[in-house]
């Protein structure tokens, strides 16, 4: 039996050969220079990848091309690139690559966000489409407004936890609509479950952050090998997914029995599927969970923003309460069918998609076959990575920002001026050809993986901007060691795949004392209905 380094050295010299064959088969674009064999392997950023993505595009240009052990890497760091290849290509690229650690090791291949291009992705697609869609958009909006009165009285009672509390809010929504459940607080086990799948999920699912991503022959040693701690890493991430996708489902199933089933997106599926084959019962326990792993962490992303963005930026939440005042008066709450009146607070919910995007980095396409662009090759099976933010975070430099930003997306200047800056008004005042296109082109993915919960995320981030402004002041952004945090410093988001402003206080206030008491009242009243 051969040992582990001659295993390893022939597996390296298979790469090499088909890393000089891939090669050949046509011009690769442009990019940096690797080592030999394992090329730009080692070269992957672990942190801030979308900033050390910027560095490189302004050397090697909008369309760049890395290689780890002979898989190559495209990046694309431009709005006309993404949607070329992207948007008008999507045929080809509506693949999902194989990541080692995220798909092979834990399995998130079998859930709609990295499924392969076949049976899952397609049936798992047309289940939460048949529920998130504008014919079911009323129905959905209302779960939305009457968890969003609930929401206030917490902020009111306890300001300082206003995080828990949007991770509350999302969680409701969405729960109810899939499960019909309850949540009373963020503590629920069936929140706490999803936040670990979402946490694990974020942590791996960027290619190159662990290093079976980069080796693939490493997920065959033991997990007592010395630096195999990603597979203890992946066998509690597989745990968690077993568990989210059993638990919940047969939650329902049960209650429907005893005949107590709230009607939900997952009873509604039991019920016209009583006996489904073994492949439709895993994609039915998919669908029904993925509503909240999907939309769950960015949504609160997005929340967390608004609240930074209202306390950094005076200004514009004036504007806001301004135009709320004005279009809803006094002692009224809105509501969706307010949305044309309050285009001010639409255009604040784009800004914080654009300022800030919740996933920087798209999440990866796959080449499905060979195809050219601009006269470059893109071999099949090339991972394919739009870099919707494009901003450079490394350094403090005025000069290397503006240099980084020339062929920036959600922050080009010659899309969206003062790209830096939070300015609702950019899609007010700007008209026809000149108008800034909108943000959330470029924040729930590309093409046919284009996020199927998108709808359920904007009503619901649009609604509590608009409830947040009408009844309080936001103010006082501070880091936990008491740092103010001022709209003109470098604000370095952290996390994962999904992204996330640090942690942070801010003074939350009714806007009067009538607000006040009608916070508690409308409350009252509602309960009572």
């Amino acid at each position: 039996m051969m040992s582990l380094p001659v295993v390893l050295l022939l597996a390296i010299l298979v790469v090499y050969l088909i890393s000089r064959a891939t090669s050949r088969n046509g011009h690769l674009p442009p990019g940096p220079s690797g080592f030999p064999v394992i090329g730009n392997a080692l070269q992957m950023p672990k942190k801030n990848e979308w900033a050390v993505f910027a560095q490189l595009a302004e050397k090697y240009g909008d369309v760049m091309h890395l290689s780890a052990l002979g898989s190559s890497i495209i990046l694309l760091t431009s709005r006309q690139a993404i949607s070329d290849l992207l948007e008008k290509r999507g045929h080809i690229y509506s693949d999902r690559p194989v990541l080692p650690m995220a798909s092979g090791l834990i399995g998130y291949s079998r859930f709609t966000v990295l499924a392969p291009y076949g049976f899952i992705l397609k049936e798992s697609r047309k289940l939460i489409t048949g529920t998130i869609n504008a014919r079911n958009a009323p129905q959905l909006q209302r779960v939305i407004e009457g968890k969003v009165l609930h929401l206030l009285p917490r902020l009111l009672a306890s300001p300082n936890e206003f995080r828990p509390h949007l991770r509350w809010l999302v969680a409701s929504i969405v729960l109810q609509i899939t499960h019909g459940r309850d949540i009373s607080d963020s503590s629920d086990p069936l929140v706490q479950l999803a936040e670990l799948v979402n946490e694990q999920f974020s942590a791996t699912a960027t290619p190159g952050k662990f290093l079976v991503d980069l080796f693939p022959f490493l997920r065959h040693v033991p997990e007592w090998f010395p630096g195999a701690g990603f597979k203890a890493f992946a066998r509690e991430a597989r745990d968690t997914i077993d568990r989210i996708l059993d638990e919940p489902y047969q939650e329902v199933k049960e209650q429907m029995l005893l005949g107590k089933a709230i009607p939900s997106f997952t009873s509604q599926i039991i019920e016209n599927n009583p006996n489904p084959k073994p492949e439709d019962l895993f994609v039915h326990k998919m669908a029904s969970t993925q509503f909240y792993l999907a939309g769950a962490d960015t949504s609160v992303s997005a929340l967390e923003t608004m609240f930074l963005i209202l306390a950094l930026y005076p200004d514009i939440q004036r504007k806001g309460q301004a135009e709320v005042d004005a279009a809803l008066g006094s002692h009224q709450l809105p509501k969706f069918s307010d949305r044309d009146s309050l285009p001010y607070v639409a255009a604040l919910v784009k800004e914080i998609h654009r300022w800030k995007p919740v996933a920087p980095l798209a999440l990866p396409h796959l080449a499905m076959r060979d195809d050219t662009y601009n006269g470059y090759h893109i071999p099949k099976g090339a991972t394919v990575i739009a870099n919707s933010w494009y901003v450079l975070q490394a350094t403090q430099d005025l000069r290397m920002l503006r240099i980084c930003s020339n062929r920036a997306i959600l922050h080009d200047p010659s899309i969206y001026p003062d790209p830096f800056e939070v300015k609702p008004e950019r899609y007010l005042e700007r008209k026809g050809e000149d108008a800034n296109p909108d943000p959330e082109t470029f924040s729930f993915g590309y093409g046919r993986r284009i996020c199927p919960g998108q709808i359920l995320a904007e009503d619901t981030i649009f609604l509590v901007t608009a409830t947040v402004l009408t009844m309080f002041n936001v103010a006082n952004a501070q880091t936990l060691d008491g740092h103010v945090i001022r709209k003109d410093e470098d604000i370095d988001y952290v996390g994962g795949t999904i992204t996330h402003p640090p942690p942070f206080t801010c003074t939350i206030t009714p806007r009067s004392a009538t607000a006040e008491l009608f916070i508690v009242t409308s409350l009252e009243s509602h309960e009572q209905c």
